[in-house]
């Protein structure tokens, strides 16, 4: 949507250089280890604070935004949703920033334990992850969005909801994954073979992203997974049915 809808917008941020830093987690600040202390001792608080109707919960505006292709009716899916829908222009640079909190969650057990534990306040957990998400650069959009999941609690589903928003991006690049599995090694040959037929089933304008993966217990033959769909070609599955077929009973 247009500058206007930005301004007005809770997630609006101001324009940033592509170029930004990789946050690592050998560089996360320090204070994580501070706030991760936290999750060795019970939080207290009123029972009444942070009690929030619905109706009062931190929201953002999504509504002028494009909705995604593909769609995801859970709880996770409405979230990437309307971060997608507000993401606008800055697809790319969302897209990025979610995918470099995943990988920052995988590279760090203290990171993911300050994400993933409510036992940390809530407060302190926000600072926390906008010391985070500053000093790797990231939109102003990421932060609020995170401030929106640990106000309603849904921060610990955060990987889920990149994990959504990355399928929501691809669709929308037109890129779709497609999972080789096999028995043994493919060689290049095979590999570009393999890549060729699924192209040609794969929707027009569409981009593969091939990932090859080996698995002995198949015994032979593919397994494809492209987007949601299933080709299963392994011998071990034609195996299977053959052995339903001859234990059915003789009509």
């Amino acid at each position: 949507f247009g500058s206007s809808h930005l301004a007005a917008s809770p997630l609006a941020f101001p324009s940033r250089s592509t170029s930004r830093p990789r946050l690592r987690a050998s560089s996360l600040p320090t204070m994580l280890r501070a706030f991760t202390s936290q999750l060795a001792r019970p939080l207290v608080r009123p029972a009444a604070e942070r009690v929030l109707p619905v109706a009062g919960h931190r929201a953002f505006a999504a509504a002028a935004g494009k909705k995604p292709k593909t769609e995801d009716g859970t709880l996770e899916g409405r979230y990437a949703t309307a971060l997608f829908m507000a993401s606008g222009n800055n697809l790319k640079k969302v897209y990025e920033d979610m995918v470099n909190l995943r990988a920052m969650m995988s590279e760090s057990p203290q990171f993911k334990l300050l994400i993933e534990t409510p036992g940390v306040d809530p407060d302190e957990k926000a600072k926390a992850l906008e010391a985070v998400c500053k000093k790797a650069g990231a939109e102003a959009q990421i932060v609020n969005f995170l401030k929106v999941l640990i106000e309603n609690k849904r921060i610990g589903s955060l990987g889920r909801v990149v994990d959504l928003f990355e399928t929501f991006y691809r669709a929308e690049q037109g890129l779709v994954p497609c999972k080789v599995t096999s028995a043994t090694e493919l060689t290049s040959q095979q590999k570009s073979a393999v890549q060729g037929a699924m192209q040609k089933r794969a929707e027009k304008g569409s981009e593969l992203i091939m990932e090859y993966t080996v698995n002995p217990a198949i015994m032979g033959g593919l397994v494809v997974k492209m987007g949601e769909a299933v080709f299963d070609n392994s011998v071990a599955t034609r195996l299977e049915r053959l052995q339903t077929q001859l234990l059915q009973p003789v009509s």
